[in-house]
């Protein structure tokens, strides 16, 4: 593990998790949404004043602690990477390489903002969705923008710094 340094796969491995917290955040979101209007239409709760407090909190802290989490992920995988970029010494004889790997990740990205936004847009989803701001950016028409800058502030990181640039 000590020699496992920074490049562009890890990147797309940043992609695939952040899309799937995102997905089974909404999922869940809409599921405990679903569970607590239940709970309200019904009546169970109406007798006690901590139920009724605690199904009032779900509804409020759910769609917060669900954007957060993806926001939060996101935001600890960035600085991960460029964390362990600045520990990469690459050589510029593949730079070409990297480039094209960039190019497959913008197309990846694409096609994972079309899933999400299918996702987002089902009648059933599209409330949850609408809360989820944060997320709703991350995954929006700028995500393949957004790993552009990426990619490239990772490239600048790798090749400006050497591994014994750095003191540790």
């Amino acid at each position: 593990m000590i020699n496992k340094k920074a490049d562009i796969f890890q990147l797309i491995v940043l992609l695939v998790i952040l899309f799937i917290a995102a997905i089974t955040g909404i999922l869940f979101l809409a599921l405990s949404n679903q569970v607590t209007q239940t709970y309200e239409d019904t009546g169970l709760l109406n007798d006690t004043a901590i139920g009724q407090e605690f199904n009032d909190m779900m509804q409020d802290t759910g769609p917060k602690s669900t954007d957060y989490m993806v926001f939060m992920l996101f935001c600890g995988g960035v600085i991960g990477l460029m964390i362990s970029a600045s520990k990469t010494n690459f050589s510029p004889t593949i730079f070409f390489l990297f480039l094209l790997l960039l190019i497959i990740t913008i197309f990846i990205a694409s096609g994972m903002v079309n899933i999400y936004s299918g996702f987002a847009q089902q009648a059933t989803l599209v409330n949850e969705a609408n809360q989820l701001v944060l997320t709703g950016f991350l995954f929006s028409k700028y995500t393949p923008l957004l790993i552009t800058v990426l990619g490239g502030i990772l490239m600048l990181i790798m090749w400006s710094k050497t591994g014994g640039d750095i003191i540790t």
